[in-house]
C-alpha cells in the first residue's frame, strides 16, 4: 500500500493532494455562510487573518506542491490528521472554529506545513515566503509561526502519527469520490459541484465508521 500513497496523478502530483482538497472544500461549502460572522474570538480571527485567498483549495496546495517539490504524497494525508485533530481539540471546539471558506486556506496551511516537516525532512530547505506566494498574497508568510503555534498548542504539541491510524485517514481520502483532474475544466467543475452534498455526507459516514467525525462537528 506504501506505493499507493507514493502514486502520482496524470499532473505529477501526488493523487493524495486532490482528494484531500476535495475533502476540505466538500466540508467547507456547507458551512460558507460562517464566513460573513463576525470573528469572536483569537483563534477565529487568526486563521481568518486579513484577506482570504481567491484561489481554490485544490490549486493552492497545486501551487505549493510546485513551490516544495519535495512533498511527497504522505504529507497530505499527515495534514488530514493534523486537522481533524486540531478541530476536535478542546481550544477548536471552544472557539467555535469551522472549516469554511474564510479559515480554510490558512487551516490547511499549517496541516500541510506541520506535514512537510515530519514527513519530508529536506522541507527546511524551503522557505514559508512559499506560502505567501501561492496564496496571491493573502497569506503573509509572517503569519504562519503564530498560526503553526497556535495549532500546535491546540493539539497539545502532540504530532506523532500512529502507522494505524495513518492508514486510517489514508483509507479515508481513497474512499472519498475522486475529483476532476483538471481545476480549469468547467465541466468537470461544474460535475464536482454537483457531487459535493453527496460526497460530504459519504465523508461524514466514512469518518464515523473509522472512529473520527470529519473536520467539522456536526
Amino acid at each position: 500500500m506504501a506505493s499507493d500513497v507514493l502514486r502520482l496523478d496524470g499532473n505529477g502530483n501526488p493523487r493524495t493532494l486532490r482528494l484531500f482538497a476535495s475533502l476540505v472544500e466538500a466540508e467547507s461549502r456547507p458551512f460558507a455562510a460562517a464566513s460573513s460572522e463576525p470573528a469572536e474570538n483569537d483563534l477565529v480571527r487568526a486563521f481568518r487573518g486579513g484577506a482570504t485567498p481567491a484561489v481554490p483549495i485544490a490549486e493552492f496546495l497545486e501551487r505549493l506542491q510546485r513551490c516544495n517539490y519535495l512533498f511527497d504524497g504522505g504529507v497530505y494525508i499527515l495534514a488530514a490528521a493534523y486537522l481533524a485533530l486540531f478541530m476536535r481539540s478542546p481550544a477548536a471546539l471552544e472557539a467555535g472554529i469551522v472549516v469554511e471558506p474564510a479559515t480554510a486556506h490558512r487551516l490547511v496551511s499549517v496541516a500541510v506545513l506541520l506535514g512537510a516537516k515530519f514527513s519530508s525532512p529536506r522541507y527546511y530547505e524551503r522557505r514559508v515566503e512559499s506560502f505567501q506566494v501561492c496564496s496571491g498574497e493573502s497569506i503573509r508568510s509572517s503569519e504562519l509561526c503564530p498560526l503553526e503555534l497556535m495549532f500546535l498548542r491546540a493539539l497539545d504539541y502532540r504530532v506523532f502519527i500512529a502507522d494505524e491510524e495513518f492508514w486510517r485517514f489514508f483509507r479515508i481520502l481513497l474512499r472519498h469520490p475522486a475529483p476532476a483532474r483538471s481545476v480549469a475544466c468547467a465541466a468537470k467543475k461544474r460535475k464536482a459541484e454537483e457531487e459535493v452534498e453527496p460526497c460530504r455526507v459519504r465523508a461524514c459516514q466514512l469518518a464515523a465508521r473509522y472512529g473520527i467525525s470529519g473536520f467539522n462537528q456536526s
